[in-house]
């Protein structure tokens, strides 16, 4: 089963941490989750006008933690160690994932140290994930161009850009575009 992982974090430094994440599978499954607590990375003025507007409960000071679980949707506002949780829960509904990011030098780095680094994931997940900046290169498009234009506009998800669930979906709609789905 494809995943596709997005994030939103506090900045492009050696030191930042995780706000979001989101999880979406080929069918539609989804995981999301808002961090409660952050250990000292401040959040720049850009990200407060164009991440954090688009959260859920993070856009809320006055939010309390928070879970939403059905067969579908996995959505949670909590520390760190109760998302680490809720993802292995969410995770052992696969035998087999094939991980994609868009560009993972954050995401997929953010996403293992919540396990302890890539060499403690939890089974099926390993530490490869492919990416879509590649998947465009391999196409001779751009990496850098954005990735709504890259396919009609009725095929945008619902949502705001730099939501990491909105991400997912787009990350999803992009590599089914330019990888189509083969049999694993």
């Amino acid at each position: 089963m494809r995943i596709f992982l997005d994030t939103e974090f506090t900045g492009l430094t050696q030191h930042t941490e995780l706000l979001s994440l989101a999880l979406l599978d080929e069918n539609g499954r989804e995981f999301y989750a808002e961090f409660t607590e952050r250990h000292g990375q401040s959040v720049d003025p850009w990200l407060e006008k164009h991440v954090i507007r688009h959260m859920h409960w993070l856009n809320h000071p006055e939010s309390q933690p928070e879970v939403i679980i059905s067969a579908e949707k996995t959505w949670l506002f909590a520390p760190a160690a109760n998302i680490v949780a809720a993802l292995r829960e969410w995770l052992m509904a696969y035998d087999h994932i094939e991980m994609w990011a868009d560009c993972p030098a954050y995401d997929w780095v953010l996403f293992c140290q919540l396990f302890g680094g890539s060499m403690h994931l939890p089974q099926p997940l390993s530490y490869i994930v492919h990416d879509l900046a590649t998947l465009l290169t391999c196409h001779d498009i751009d990496p850098l161009i954005s990735r709504a234009t890259l396919l009609p506009a009725d095929q945008h998800p619902q949502g705001h850009q730099h939501n990491a669930m909105y991400d997912a979906y787009l990350l999803r709609a992009c590599v089914q575009r330019f990888r189509p789905q083969q049999q694993l």
